[in-house]
């Protein structure tokens, strides 16, 4: 299986963030999982990237050409695509992977995972996808998509289809069950 990793280029104000992320890495390996993420070594990126790296772990990192010298490309990592811009970063690691974990991060990473849980509900792919949500750190994007089938934009099989929690036990055993759910209009 590989599972994509979306996270932030920075390390982020507490310390944890590093320490889980390596938490995450750490399980994963004894999962014989590959891993898919933005080929950077810098932040959190590079967490993940060189503690897979020591695991022995396969690793595919997707990179735009002009991002490779201001992110830092992690010229270690197994497998390098260079891509022309961030949508096509998004679409190489989408086709790369069977599922998706989003890790604290900011912009990128809201973006990265908000186009695959647009694709669950659109019905491009039926692969799951979860919020690592230490901390609290997703509670109040959680809160908002709760809003969000309150208000009637998004219906509750498609919010429901998110796994979220803080521990990649849960996460990683949630993907092996998946059952996407039905489009949106096929839902209507």
């Amino acid at each position: 299986m590989n599972i994509a990793i979306y996270c932030g280029s920075s390390f982020g104000n507490e310390k944890i963030y590093e320490e889980k992320a390596k938490e995450i890495i750490n399980y994963l390996s004894k999962k014989n999982v590959s891993i898919v993420y933005g080929g950077s070594k810098s932040g959190l990126m590079g967490t993940i990237s060189n503690e897979a790296i020591k695991l022995n772990m396969q690793i595919h990192g997707v990179i735009p050409k002009d991002l490779a010298n201001k992110e830092i490309l992690n010229n270690n990592i197994s497998n390098i695509y260079y891509v022309n811009d961030i949508r096509e970063r998004k679409a190489k690691m989408e086709e790369l992977s069977d599922a998706f974990i989003a890790i604290p991060g900011g912009y990128g990473t809201l973006e990265e995972i908000s186009e695959v849980f647009t694709s669950i509900q659109i019905g491009s792919h039926n692969k799951p996808c979860a919020l690592y949500n230490q901390n609290g750190y997703y509670n109040k994007l959680i809160g908002f998509l709760e809003n969000c089938v309150i208000e009637g934009f998004i219906k509750q099989e498609h919010l429901d289809a998110i796994i979220i929690s803080d521990d990649i036990s849960f996460i990683y055993n949630s993907f092996l069950k998946y059952k996407a759910p039905k489009s949106k209009w096929e839902l209507s």
